[in-house]
């Protein structure tokens, strides 16, 4: 089983080149690492990075030299200042292949801010027209060309796979620096503002035979009662009318067809270069932002909430990537075996995190990558190599020996 390891290019900077690689590759025992090539806004706490203990990245840049003349859509990836002229996907390349170290390209596709906000035809906007300008639309022309853009101007690096993070609609939550919500806001309410009803979306639900204008006017009506603070204490009643139900069902089958053939059209773009597709499902890593889901849910529950269709999605790419951000082994092996469900004799890889809260000791990793190992996935991922104090590499080493050994 393959095991990468995800770094920023600021590891690479700040820390060294050879020092990065050598921990991954001889102390933690992985075979590969997943460079950022794009990253959105955050704000780390870096255990052991030389120069920084609390970092706030330059938010969506690229860690590679885009080719302008690619981007007729005009959105164009911006160059990380940190990295001047060094295209650090390029060097990276070059010297994790001398050590026999695979190299993907770890990419943020719809979730970016810089974009959105400078190009705000381009945005989600909520049931009241109002934009989120953290995140681009999948069903907007102009974003879908991009992302094809993108994703070709990726795929002539010597990278092995394209992971690709965002390729879908985005919660509510999880968007905004900052965000605050002081009244009292039911799921149900979240997941109805989570909802896009930019020009394109309603022009794709009116194609599907969604009445898309009733049904706006139905979620406005549905949310009247959390605007006027009439909602009782405890659990709220439903929001949303019986009559409208089935047009929101149709609304969000139609997201998710839009999302499917964006996967699609990107996989595409990326011919004739032998570099592979993996989609980055949230599913199994957003509960904790997507209110009225949980760990425990079967994933279509959360994949369908993103626009995820995961069984079209599948089909339209080479591999998924399983976010297993859950707090015990019973409950990854439960994540595992929902995705199998779902997904039989799909092709996955499997993200983990040796951090807190996901795992408080070695033996919790362990059991975890085994249960990746007897899940029958291709691979699995280690995030993130500049979050965690470097004795988690330890960990990691320790925890793929043990899975190798196992019967």
């Amino acid at each position: 089983m393959d095991a990468t390891v995800f770094i920023f290019g600021t590891d690479l900077l700040h820390e060294g080149w050879d020092a990065v690689l050598a921990n991954v590759q001889e102390r933690a025992g992985a075979t590969g690492v997943a460079l950022s090539a794009t990253y959105h806004d955050a704000r780390d706490i870096f255990p052991h990075n030389p120069r920084f203990h609390v970092y706030r990245h330059q938010g969506d840049v690229a860690w590679f030299a885009p080719q302008r003349a690619r981007y007729a859509s005009g959105l164009v990836p911006r160059r990380a200042d940190a990295a001047g002229d060094t295209d650090v996907l390029a060097e990276l390349c070059e010297r994790a292949g001398r050590r026999g170290l695979t190299v993907d390209a770890w990419t943020i596709f719809l979730h970016n801010s810089v974009l959105a906000g400078e190009h705000p035809d381009c945005a989600t906007r909520n049931v009241y027209g109002d934009p989120y300008l953290t995140d681009l639309c999948p069903a907007n022309p102009r974003v879908r060309s991009w992302c094809r853009e993108l994703a070709a101007d990726l795929a002539r690096y010597p990278v092995r796979r394209l992971l690709a993070e965002s390729l879908h609609y985005r919660p509510l939550e999880h968007g905004e620096h900052h965000e605050r919500y002081l009244i009292a806001l039911p799921p149900e309410a979240r997941t109805l503002l989570g909802l896009c009803f930019c020009q394109h979306c309603r022009a794709a639900g009116e194609r599907s035979g969604v009445r898309t204008a009733a049904l706006a006017q139905a979620i406005r009506q549905a949310l009247e009662p959390v605007w006027r603070g009439d909602l009782p204490l405890g659990a709220a009643p439903p929001l949303l009318a019986a009559g409208a139900q089935a047009d929101l069902a149709a609304y969000v089958d139609a997201r998710m067809a839009t999302v499917a053939s964006l996967v699609a059209e990107v996989r595409e773009a990326m011919h004739p270069s032998p570099v592979q597709l993996s989609f980055i499902d949230h599913a199994g890593g957003m509960s904790h932002v997507m209110a009225g889901t949980s760990a425990d849910d079967e994933v279509t529950l959360s994949s369908r909430k993103l626009g995820i269709d995961v069984a079209a999605v599948a089909r339209a790419c080479d591999e998924l990537c399983l976010l297993g951000y859950v707090d015990t082994p019973q409950r990854l092996r439960a994540v595992l075996a929902s995705y199998d469900r779902a997904l039989p004799e799909t092709p996955c890889s499997v993200a983990l995190r040796p951090l807190h809260p996901d795992c408080p000791d070695a033996a919790a990793l362990a059991a975890k990558v085994a249960a990746v190992r007897a899940s029958g996935a291709a691979s699995v991922g280690f995030y993130h190599y500049a979050m965690m104090p470097l004795n988690r590499l330890d960990w990691i080493r320790e925890a793929l020996a043990s899975a190798k050994e196992a019967p």
